[in-house]
């Protein structure tokens, strides 16, 4: 079977996102074909992603749209997709249909429709989505664990229901949850500028597996395998280290294999925060795509993340200002070369 899988750029300076783009299939005949958006980045790599759509995939329609997650440097992109192309679903979580559940767990007074109003309008881009779709007789489905979409080449890894539920409940958007069921921990924040460098060698690692700063949101993303020719490659959102960990868990509930992985999409741009290096021993995955702005060292990507892949024998890409493809021949592309191996990481 055929595919392509591309990373367009996203974001110019410090700021990045996902916009990826798969299609997979029998490419002689557009009928055999299965195009897939997962995320969409800015309103701008929303656009690129309609025209590569149409430029390089030879179609209009998108088979399935996915949002991993509520944030809006991977959201805010797929409005463009919806408004200029034909879809068929909309994979997406929709945080407002849980506001029985926030009430019990939350110290929140609202009635149950003012409170499903608050939180689609702090949540707006991903209520516009549902608007839109709702508009265009667009399929929503909401993904959990085990879930297929589409066919048997995508499963659903992360979040499980209750998972998701858990970290609604801490999300910035909803009321101030209660002590017993809150899940943050006072942390430390990363400024750019508070870093050193540190020397950093082969055979000496220092990714760490502590949980550390990353959100509830960021770990309710979606995690997506995608099975081809007995390739598998993982997606991942801006999961953190503990969805990352439950989804390893609940790969070996269902005996589904995540070791030596043909691919990983490294999540949340790179972050340090995100992989652990008992995740990587785990997962050892062959070639790895990190969706990064142009100027986001030393944090996304983070080069203790990219020495700790390279350090596997995992070969690393990133985007970078420059869009990546894998499996695709076009005229005009260019082979992308692999990072190299850092001998100074931030500290």
């Amino acid at each position: 079977m055929q595919y392509e899988i591309d990373f367009l750029p996203v974001g110019d300076g410090e700021s990045g996102g996902d916009a990826i783009t798969i299609r997979y299939g029998d490419f002689s005949n557009p009928q055999k074909q299965y195009v897939v958006v997962i995320d969409g980045g800015t309103k701008e790599s929303g656009k690129k992603i309609v025209e590569h759509i149409e430029k390089y995939y030879g179609t209009t329609y998108v088979d399935l749209v996915i949002a991993t997650h509520l944030h809006q440097d991977h959201t805010s992109g797929l409005t463009e997709v919806l408004e200029n192309l034909q879809v068929g679903k909309l994979a997406m979580h929709l945080p407002w249909s849980y506001t029985e559940e926030i009430k019990k767990m939350t110290k929140t007074e609202s009635t149950t429709k003012r409170l499903e109003t608050k939180l689609e309008k702090s949540i707006s881009t991903i209520s516009t989505l549902e608007d839109l779709a709702t508009e265009k007789n667009i399929e929503i489905i909401e993904p959990f664990c085990g879930d297929t979409l589409l066919d048997d080449n995508f499963l659903v890894l992360n979040p499980s229901e209750n998972y998701y539920t858990d970290l609604l409940v801490n999300f910035k958007s909803t009321p101030e949850v209660k002590k017993e069921h809150s899940l943050v921990d006072d942390i430390t924040t990363f400024a750019k500028s508070a870093f050193e460098w540190i020397e950093e060698s082969l055979d000496i690692e220092t990714l760490s597996d502590d949980y550390e700063d990353t959100s509830p949101e960021n770990n309710s993303s979606l995690i997506l395998l995608f099975k081809i020719d007995e390739k598998r490659f993982l997606f991942t959102g801006d999961a953190g280290k503990e969805a990352i960990n439950k989804t390893i868990e609940y790969s070996e509930e269902i005996e589904e294999d995540l070791k030596n992985l043909y691919f990983l999409d490294v999540p949340h741009h790179g972050s340090k925060r995100n992989l652990g290096p008992s995740i990587l021993d785990y997962l050892k995955p062959q070639r790895a795509y990190i969706s990064c702005p142009k100027e986001g060292d030393p944090k996304h990507p983070s080069r203790k993340v990219k020495n700790a892949l390279i350090r596997r024998d995992c070969r690393v890409f990133t985007t970078q200002g420059s869009s990546l493809s894998l499996n695709a021949t076009r005229d005009g592309w260019v082979s992308a070369t692999p990072e190299k191996f850092s001998d100074k990481v931030e500290s």
